[in-house]
């Protein structure tokens, strides 16, 4: 029988484990379709196997991967309906924020014009590749600050939720291109918006998220999003 140490012990490894692939799966270091290798990720954090299985069996529980016995555990495709829930989702999260920031952190505004100098500066980068995994980081810091705004860690636990169903890496892939020249200075207006005139901010981002949805629309495949990458192995 195990004591109460080892109980905690074991806890702790799911936990740290369950963290790991959370943050893979939310900045798109594992992308949706993609295989989960028990064996790579217990090497990859030098633990055993049995703390990443039972990590997995909690991503199982909350619909974010699949295992099929004596099969292999993969990333669950999200569905076009589930995405466009997602935009609207974070569209009406987002504007509550906006709208309750009264317990914002005061350094918010000042990192939310850094991330947005940071966009400007992304125009100097000759690699697109680098230029779009960069923009992707730099739009989901962004957000995230958004959702900050509101100093409730309940709105920004369920925002994290719905990037870990739904990442902004995957809206990316269908909609940064078509808007890259536009994006930084989309961004800023929100911005110079939040003090001075929260209801303009709360529109600029209905505005972004309509623009990008709209794109994302147009280019969905057969009801479906097409997944860049997938298929892999982590």
């Amino acid at each position: 029988m195990k004591s109460s140490s080892e109980s905690n012990e074991t806890v702790s490894l799911v936990d740290r484990v369950y963290s790991h692939l959370l943050e893979k799966i939310v900045n798109g270091a594992i992308r949706y379709g993609d295989t989960i290798s028990i064996k790579k990720v217990a090497s990859e954090l030098s633990v055993s196997s049995m703390p990443v299985r039972e990590a997995v069996k909690r991503l199982e529980f909350e619909g974010v991967v699949t295992i099929k016995p004596r099969s292999a555990c993969r990333v669950r495709v999200p569905s076009r309906q589930m995405i466009l829930e997602v935009y609207q989702l974070r569209e009406a999260l987002e504007g509550y924020a906006v709208l309750h920031q009264s317990h914002a952190d005061p350094g918010a505004i000042p990192r939310l014009r850094g991330i947005v100098d940071r966009m400007r500066r992304l125009s100097d980068e000759p690699s697109v590749d680098v230029r779009e995994q960069r923009a992707i980081e730099l739009d989901r810091l962004f957000h995230a600050e958004i959702v900050g705004l509101a100093g409730n860690e309940l709105l920004s636990s369920f925002s994290r939720q719905l990037s870990l169903h739904v990442n902004m890496t995957l809206m990316h892939e269908k909609t940064y291109h078509a808007l890259e020249d536009q994006w930084p200075e989309m961004h800023a207006r929100i911005v110079d918006n939040l003090e001075k005139d929260p209801s303009a901010a709360v529109a600029l981002l209905k505005e972004q998220f309509g623009r990008a949805t709209e794109l994302w629309k147009a280019n969905g495949v057969d009801g479906h999003p097409a997944v860049p990458g997938g298929q892999g192995t982590v």
